[in-house]
């Protein structure tokens, strides 16, 4: 009678055990794209009730662009419109960004910006970003550093940053590192 409730116990605890782990599993191992089908799009648009709606806005805001060199990072400090959701706010400061880019990816368009319900930011980038990036894996680094560093320092409440180009996930911009699961596990 004791070793059977001792059995029991055992079963019990092994159970718990196996979907405690499995939920761990599913929360923190699934890459987002697992989780969410497809992402919610935040308009661009004014709702309703917004400070923008009523005309009440700010022109222009200062933010600060970081870009790629030679050393590193250079971070410059930019007037751009002020958009009052963060992603029209991330447009534009990703817009800024684009502008600023020396070498091949400077011919890239800005195709859209999107935010998920995990507050992951899509940034859909044209071809020419990939196509024409030639550099090592220190360049490759600086510039998607510099990508990551302008957004974050600039848009509030924003877990991490996922490329796209041509709205399709790609594997990596120059081969050495990967973008398939975002920017925030390499760029900190």
């Amino acid at each position: 009678m004791v070793e059977n409730k001792r059995n029991i116990a055992i079963a019990i605890i092994v159970l718990l055990v196996a979907v405690l782990s499995g939920w761990l599993f599913t929360r923190y191992y699934q890459s987002p794209s697992e989780k969410a089908e497809s992402p919610l799009i935040e308009l661009k648009e004014a709702a309703p009730g917004s400070q923008e709606h009523f005309g009440i806005t700010e022109d222009t805001i200062t933010v600060k662009i970081f870009y790629p060199s030679e050393d590193g990072i250079v971070a410059e400090e930019k007037t751009v419109q002020n958009k009052p959701l963060p992603v029209a706010m991330a447009e534009v400061v990703m817009a800024e960004y684009l502008k600023g880019l020396k070498g091949g990816p400077k011919d890239t368009k800005l195709l859209g910006v999107y935010r998920d319900r995990n507050s992951v930011l899509y940034i859909d980038l044209s071809e020419e970003f990939r196509r024409n990036f030639s550099g090592d894996a220190r360049q490759e680094y600086y510039l998607l550093k510099s990508m990551f560093d302008t957004v974050v320092a600039n848009i509030a409440g924003i877990e991490d940053i996922r490329l796209l180009i041509d709205g399709k996930e790609i594997e990596s911009i120059g081969g050495h590192f990967s973008s398939l699961y975002g920017l925030k596990g390499w760029c900190l």
